[in-house]
């Protein structure tokens, strides 16, 4: 098949996905759910700097780290063991991270394991008088142990089990989540050498609705005491994510363009049928090899625009790759250079 027709193939396939992700069905007389109202602002931000730099998109990518979180499905086609690390500092005080291990474990059986990690290292603190009361540093970690298994050379399936866990450093629990039980699935299918789609489903629970439920504490021991509930519960709205993954050639260099259509469902039901519960985003990336060395990369993610390399250093046998990500949030109005991390393989 040439590679127009994998192009093709590709604008239909993701093209038809997307109207499937994006009929939610009509309106009701409801107002329209805030996105950024509701928890999985952790899963919303993604991991991995070479990620970051190609705009967020690493869910048909057979390189993503970690894959774990990205799409486990994918594991199954890391033919070498592989580790990363990674730390992204932005404007107003915010932080995260990433850590991951991954590869192959039998012919057709991948298994890896992901740690994300977002917050704010230095957020003023007051109390109820409005007095300083010293510094917060709110911290949300996602840890991801994920298996993939393939059903022929091309085809594979995979699952994820996350443990979330977060502290807003209020005191005393107050705000505490810890919750064990979230599963992400994924499936992912190569169509050639260059062609390469995958569709993941993240945030799902233990339960009738598959809602990924959680106890939140709202009050410490002394305000419980006076009669008020101490918890409330909550849930992270699921995600559904449909990716391309394409490698074309421009000035005799590969250059690998990937698209990701996102749909987050803000309602705990199994579905809402109702589109106002429904948030619709799209991440594009490119990753051009310049050199055998050198990376430049592209994208924008949810209407951020990003940018970043990847650099091979010397290291005896193993290779080395240094990535570095730059991201324009909300139309240059921040600007984050910060961002950068480590991979290997062996």
């Amino acid at each position: 098949m040439s590679a127009r027709a994998y192009l093709a193939a590709a604008r239909i396939l993701f093209a038809g996905v997307s109207a499937g992700i994006f009929a939610a069905g009509a309106a009701h007389a409801t107002s329209p759910e805030i996105l950024g109202g509701h928890e999985g602002w952790l899963d919303r931000m993604g991991g991995g700097i070479r990620e970051l730099g190609m705009g967020n998109t690493g869910t048909a990518a057979e390189e993503a780290m970690p894959a774990a979180y990205w799409n486990p499905a994918i594991l199954p086609f890391n033919r070498e063991m592989t580790a990363g690390v990674g730390a992204d500092m932005r404007s107003l005080q915010r932080n995260g991270g990433y850590a991951g291990l991954q590869g192959r474990v039998a012919a057709n059986l991948g298994f890896g394991i992901g740690l994300l990690n977002r917050g704010d290292y230095d957020v003023p603190a007051y109390d109820a008088d409005e007095k300083p009361i010293g510094t917060a540093r709110p911290q949300a970690i996602g840890s991801y142990l994920g298996l993939g298994v393939k059903t022929s050379r091309s085809n594979s399936f995979g699952a994820a089990v996350q443990w979330y866990s977060f502290n807003p450093d209020l005191g005393g629990g107050t705000g505490n989540v810890n919750v064990i039980g979230i599963f992400n699935l994924g499936w992912y299918k190569r169509w050639g050498s260059d062609l390469k789609t995958a569709v993941v489903v993240r945030n799902l629970g233990i339960n009738s609705d598959l809602n990924a439920e959680f106890d939140q504490t709202t009050l410490g021991g002394d305000e419980s005491s006076q009669g008020f509930e101490r918890t409330a519960t909550d849930y992270i709205p699921k995600t559904l994510v449909a990716a391309v993954f394409y490698t074309s050639h421009a000035f005799g260099k590969t250059v690998d363009l990937a698209a990701e259509a996102l749909d987050y469902q803000l309602k705990p039901d199994l579905y809402a049928v109702d589109a106002q519960f429904h948030v619709q985003a799209l991440r594009l990336g490119a990753d051009w090899h310049v050199t055998d060395r050198i990376n430049a990369r592209l994208g924008m993610d949810q209407g951020n625009l990003t940018a970043g390399f990847g650099y091979v250093l010397p290291w005896g046998r193993r290779r080395l790759m240094f990535d570095y990500a730059f991201v324009a949030e909300r139309g240059f109005l921040t600007l984050n250079p910060f961002a950068g991390g480590f991979r290997t393989s062996w």
